[in-house]
């Protein structure tokens, strides 16, 4: 059956025999189709008491899109035909959904400049696009099996791997065919290639450069700070490419502007954020000749740039260049190392808190894991261990610390009845339980943006007051209100965390997530968002696997790593008991069992391992449920490591392969 597309704006008078046909054709395309709620039915009491905030108008609008099974569950699997049959039965009327990043991806265009944008050409146009009840349009594409294609959210939205779209027949959509083009299946459709998604991101922020040039961050004659030179300069140049100069003359204000400040940006950082700037307006405005833009070419930009830039670049770099050195003197207070400075150094001047300079005063320590697999839990163990002084996953505290707990998810009530657990082990001791307690400041749902003046500035004082050895922020993400996934803003978050360490010179304890792909395994470049997260620590606990055993790998730059080893945090002694790595040879058994079914020569993504890992648990008589097969490929990654690796391949998802054990690669 080839695809049958709905193009009756007429909604009301398709047949209920047409919208079943019309299913059953995306599904034998490979669509993974889930089935939703619907605007013509009552809102179910259960979905309205989740949302008792929201009128009826938009309860029911967000209704209409909400699957009706968990739909995570057919990111892995389309649909059997006896389900889909089910559901048509059991939701008659209902509005239907399709995972993206599958069998197709949509750029999802809901207003008319982001509609414009698609079809003037600066993306791959499809031919096949889909009408929204909001006027928009969904375009539509096949899979690009060289690009992985995740979800981007602005002006234009891209729905990849992970997402979903409504799609006809629900309420108010109906496909189109750009002049009239047969679209049989999705191989008629086109592909998204790297230059359409760099496109579309610089399409999502060039709202903000424009919110700039049209003066909403004004350019004054201040002096500019250190940490706003790079913006300050952007912002610059967006104005002078507005106002019609080339790139010769902009890059020479370039490198006049950055001779008036007090400390200059080096050269090439000048340049690079110049061609930056420049490129940005090429693909947003390709229209745009008047500014001489278009000359400019990345490979060519030395050869082009003319004997102004020329000589230029051969001037003496400011920031090195030392005139009349008698009359300076260092901002930074710099000694030499054989000035007494250094020598009369000692680690031992640095307080130590816990195991062998793992955490110390200043130190920043980074503790990730996925959701739920127990970070508060080992946040209490250990504050309850600091705060008595008492020795914590088999490591002494050098005394009793006073420990600050930020603690953002947990009610108060709820958290003491954690904290009281935590102390079980001490109760014994009076005199301890009491040091303890004294010693203890924790929260309860704490409800702060660390990037509020307001807020840190109280975090601040609190701090002051309290005096604490150690702070720790669960989760730092609550605690924020910007971009996860951005670097820059990531960094600007953490600089706020070190003046806090700065100021009061406390030990900060961050707890945060690891995406999904790469939580179990060892790198802290797992923690979700950007990587700043892995350069800002100097010490890590990384929590991995599965509950009540979960493995707890150790990382630092100035200490000696503890082991990694597994652990099980007991809820009836409020303990984390170190447990050996024999006491579950049934893991590594199933390991092997699933290593061995593996292919020498093949890269498996994750959702393949998953599949094999099903079959060879089924084939040795083991549970090979989804869930089994998720732990299996966990113990695969967990206990194999050294035979079993994961592989990144440039535009795909993580690949596991295995190697040989004479060192031949897959590719050799």
């Amino acid at each position: 059956m080839s695809l049958i597309l709905n193009a009756n704006k007429d909604w009301e008078n398709i047949s209920e025999e047409a919208r079943q046909e019309m299913l059953w054709s995306f599904w034998e395309e490979g669509f993974h189709l889930i089935p939703c709620g619907s605007r013509n039915e009552a809102i179910p009491e259960y979905f309205r008491k989740r949302h008792p905030f929201e009128d009826d108008d938009k309860l029911s609008a967000k209704w209409a899109k909400t699957p009706r099974v968990k739909w995570e569950t057919y990111q892995r699997r389309q649909p059997t035909k006896e389900e889909l049959r089910e559901w048509l039965a059991r939701y008659p009327g209902a509005n239907w959904a399709a995972i993206t990043g599958i069998t197709f991806v949509v750029l999802d265009c809901d207003s008319q400049e982001a509609v414009e944008f698609v079809e003037s050409g600066q993306v791959t146009r499809s031919p096949l696009k889909q009408k929204t009840p909001r006027g928009g349009y969904h375009y539509f594409y096949q899979i690009n099996e060289g690009l992985n294609v995740r979800n981007m959210t602005g002006k234009l939205d891209v729905r990849g791997e992970g997402g979903y779209v409504m799609v006809s027949p629900s309420n108010k959509y109906y496909f189109a065919t750009a002049n009239g083009s047969a679209v049989n299946d999705i191989d008629d459709l086109p592909m998204l290639n790297m230059e359409d998604l760099n496109n579309i991101h610089d399409y999502n922020q060039s709202d903000k450069v424009t919110s700039i040039l049209d003066g909403k961050a004004k350019l004054s004659s201040e002096p500019v700070d250190v940490g706003q030179r790079n913006d300050t300069l952007a912002r610059l140049i967006g104005k002078w490419i507005k106002e019609g100069w080339g790139y010769r003359e902009v890059l020479i204000k370039c490198f006049d502007w950055n001779q008036t400040l007090q400390q200059p940006l080096p050269f090439p950082e000048v340049l690079q954020t110049c061609m930056s700037i420049t490129q940005g307006h090429i693909k947003r405005h390709p229209e745009d000749t008047d500014a001489g833009i278009l000359e400019w070419k990345t490979s060519e930009w030395e050869i082009n740039l003319g004997e102004e830039l020329k000589e230029i670049l051969e001037q003496e770099d400011p920031i090195v260049t030392q005139k009349h050195k008698d009359d300076l003197t260092d901002p930074l207070g710099l000694k030499p190392y054989n000035d007494e400075f250094w020598t009369g150094l000692e680690p031992s001047s640095i307080g130590q808190f816990w195991g062998d300079c793992f955490i110390f005063e200043q130190s920043r320590c980074l503790l990730i894991g996925k959701p739920k697999i127990g970070k508060s839990h080992w946040l209490g163990g250990f504050a309850a261990a600091a705060s008595t002084g008492q020795p914590f996953m088999g490591r002494p505290f050098t005394r009793p610390c006073k420990v600050m707990w930020l603690q953002a998810e947990i009610i108060q009530e709820f958290l003491k009845n954690r904290i009281d657990i935590y102390y079980q082990p001490y109760m014994h001791d009076p005199d301890l339980m009491a040091i303890g307690h004294a010693n203890l400041i924790p929260t309860g749902r704490l409800r702060k943006n660390l990037m509020r003046d307001k807020d840190i500035d109280g975090i601040a004082r609190s701090i002051e007051y309290h005096q604490p050895d150690i702070v720790m922020i669960d989760p730092i993400i609550n605690f924020f209100d910007g971009e996860e996934n951005s670097n820059q803003e990531i960094h600007n978050l953490l600089s706020r965390v070190d003046r806090l360490i700065e100021l009061f010179g406390v030990a900060v304890i961050i707890a945060h997530h690891t995406g999904k792909e790469r939580a179990d395994d060892a790198s802290f470049m797992s923690a979700r968002g950007g990587s700043a997260f892995a350069g800002w620590m100097d010490s890590g606990i990384k929590l991995m696997g599965q509950k009540p055993n979960v493995t707890m790998f150790y990382e630092a730059r100035n200490a000696r790593e503890p082991d990694t080893h597994l652990s099980r945090f007991d809820f009836e002694k409020g303990t984390w008991d170190m447990v050996d790595f024999d006491e579950g040879p049934d893991e590594v058994e199933i390991a092997q069992k699933v290593a061995d079914a593996m292919d020498r020569i093949t890269f498996y993504t994750r959702q393949e391992l998953e599949i094999l890992a099903r079959q060879a648990l089924k084939e040795n008589n083991l549970p090979s449920g989804e869930r089994a097969a998720r732990y299996a490929v966990s113990h695969v990654q967990k206990y194999l490591g050294d035979i079993v690796k994961t592989h990144a391949i440039p535009g795909k998802q993580t690949w596991h392969y295995r190697f040989d054990n004479k060192g031949r690669k897959p590719w050799e």
